[in-house]
């Protein structure tokens, strides 16, 4: 390894969980660099995340979005009849049968979510919007396209199935799916729960919510239960937990300086990010693409000459205050 040259400066770059610690580092260690990128980062910690859904539902058509409810709605019909329908329900995503029903229905919600999360929602909505009239025949096609964008065994993985992740002997040790939960249940939450029926946010109604009843803050609260033990006995509530964090580094009004934050108008992670005034200050700048298919982090991905104007103006605008930063003592 080449050693670096006296006073070589760092810049700390992070996308969505890591873009909060890339924000957080500035916090906690000013020192050590002199500025970073927080991409689609989740500043602020939320214990209940029903605006995660809410997100979703105000940038599809009003179209697509009453045909994410249907096609929740005929999965929740086919999983609550139990027997035969259930597991016809459960086969077209090689679910196994002991899959209890909040976590075939996150397994569902985020099947469909997370490709307009990652740009896809031209996709999905292609297909939400043109749905088989026949039930059965509809529910086909939506599992096809899940399992087809994120792998045959995305509704069999040990990712959603709390029994798995509660049994030692399922999960692989070392692996993402348990770590990725100790985070939410421990210190983050994030626990996406549905906006419930007549729920208002500043006056105004929320949309009517995409994924099922079934996965509500009970659920996701019982899960970190089951998974890792009684965690409001052993290390003090989610919510507790959650806003420690916020109480540190800020939240929604982060407490840092020279820190870019760039979000993309799809993304449902922006409701966690900085919150209005965007621009925090004059060291901690905030740009959005607000744009059709522009998700998580696009602004990490090769720049190419077809991006979207907005993609290139978060670049450009980026690319001032690095160079700014860079070429300025801290």
């Amino acid at each position: 390894v080449a050693k670096l040259k006296a006073g070589t400066k760092w810049f700390a770059f992070g996308g969505s969980y890591p873009g909060a610690l890339s924000a957080w580092f500035r916090a906690a260690y000013p020192e050590k660099t002199v500025g970073s990128l927080s991409s689609s980062g989740v500043v602020n910690a939320i214990f209940n995340f029903w605006g995660f859904d809410s997100h979703i539902a105000r940038v599809m058509t009003p179209t697509c979005a009453e045909g994410a409810r249907r096609v929740t709605k005929l999965f929740e019909n086919a999983i609550l009849a139990r027997g035969h329908k259930e597991r016809k329900a459960k086969v077209l995503f090689k679910a196994s049968n002991d899959l209890i029903d909040g976590d075939f229905f996150y397994m569902l919600a985020d099947g469909m979510q997370m490709m307009v999360q990652y740009g896809g929602k031209s996709r999905l909505c292609s297909t939400l919007t043109d749905l088989p009239r026949d039930d059965d025949e509809a529910m086909e096609a939506v599992a096809a396209l899940i399992t087809s964008e994120w792998g045959q065994d995305f509704g069999s993985m040990c990712f959603y199935d709390t029994n798995c992740l509660s049994d030692p002997s399922r999960y692989v040790v070392g692996g993402t799916d348990r770590s990725w939960r100790w985070q939410k249940c421990y210190e983050l939450a994030y626990l996406q729960a549905a906006p419930l029926p007549g729920q208002h946010e500043d006056g105004l109604p929320l949309p009517p919510t995409l994924r099922s009843y079934l996965v509500n803050l009970t659920y996701a609260v019982d899960q970190c239960n089951q998974i890792f033990g009684n965690i409001n006995v052993d290390r003090g509530t989610t919510a507790a937990s959650a806003a420690r964090i916020n109480a540190k580094f800020g939240g929604p009004q982060p407490k840092a300086s020279r820190v870019f934050y760039s979000n993309f108008g799809d993304d449902p992670w922006l409701e966690a990010s900085v919150m209005p005034p965007r621009d925090v200050d004059l060291n901690q700048p905030y740009e959005m693409a607000n744009c059709d298919d522009c998700g998580h982090c696009m602004d990490f991905g090769t720049p190419q000459d077809s991006d979207p104007p907005e993609l290139k103006k978060v670049r450009s605008r980026f690319e001032v205050y690095l160079k700014h930063w860079l070429d300025t003592p801290v």
